[in-house]
């Protein structure tokens, strides 16, 4: 009796202590997994080996403005203004510029990394933004929809059109892992940059009078560029990270048939996704 009161007695027992090692054995082999797979987001992004660079982000707003006009220096006296192709113009044309709304931007980037703090790409993609506006100072009469105009001083008028550029760069970016998976970057690049500006309309009051000029600028070109970004990643998985990134891009005395304009800057945020074969 007293044996079998002490096993039946015994057996809650048992299966306590069953249960915690069930739950012990659990418990540690999903501890294991977790520790596992923090260790493996937290190692750097290596190489050498294959990559691709996909980025979706927006452009900041910007003024492109005209340093020169057939190659030659302001002031000029009866020309015609950046879109006036068939506007009738008399006077003297100091400053034109051209603004432009908030855009998008879209990359595209192969590349192959080195080793853990050095990648090289070739970046390709497309940047568009709209305009807004265009301004213009000086000294002239202008004739348009509502009569002729005069112009003495700076006048902001609205504007529609868009300007596409697409880049070809190689870029070298810099790495500095610092554990536990996170990757500030550094870079810069160069190469060339196709553009294509377009002008559709001009119009708004120049002190009072309405102005209105149905526009037919379209003009292309492929220049020389460089590009400089800064940003810091985080590994998701082996192979894939995430990261967001400022990029800068410059094109030098970019030229619009005949206009050549100062140097353009695009700037623009990005959220990236990197891939490592």
């Amino acid at each position: 009796m007293f044996h079998a009161t002490y096993a039946k007695d015994a057996m809650p027992l048992i299966r306590a202590r069953c249960l915690l090692a069930v739950v012990f054995f659990c418990g540690s082999n999903l501890f294991a997994q977790r520790l596992s797979l923090t260790d493996v987001q937290a190692q750097p992004v290596t190489g050498p080996g294959p990559g691709l660079r996909i980025a979706f982000g927006g452009t900041v707003n910007s003024d492109m403005s005209v340093a020169q006009r057939d190659n030659r220096d302001y002031p000029q006296t009866n020309i015609n203004p950046l879109f006036a192709t068939s506007v009738p113009f008399n006077g003297t044309i100091s400053y034109e510029s051209i603004g432009f709304n908030p855009g998008f931007r879209f990359d595209f980037a192969p590349g192959y990394r080195l080793n853990q703090w050095i990648n090289f790409e070739f970046e390709t993609g497309c940047i568009y933004n709209t305009v807004e506006s265009y301004t213009i100072t000086g000294n002239a009469t202008i004739a348009g929809a509502g009569g002729d105009t005069n112009i003495g001083g700076t006048a902001k008028l609205d504007a529609e059109g868009y300007l596409l550029q697409v880049p070809l760069m190689v870029n070298v970016e810099f790495s500095y892992p610092i554990g536990d998976g996170w990757r500030p970057f550094l870079g810069a690049g160069g190469g060339g940059m196709f553009q294509k500006l377009t002008v559709s309309t001009i119009s708004g009051k120049i002190f009072g009078a309405d102005f209105s000029y149905q526009g037919d600028f379209n003009q292309s070109n492929f220049m020389g560029a460089w590009e400089a970004f800064l940003g810091c990643g985080y590994q998701v998985a082996p192979g894939f990270d995430v990261s967001i990134a400022y990029r800068v891009d410059g094109v030098l005395s970019p030229d619009f048939g005949g206009y050549t304009m100062q140097n353009f800057y695009t700037q623009a945020a990005e959220f990236e996704m990197n891939w490592r074969f």
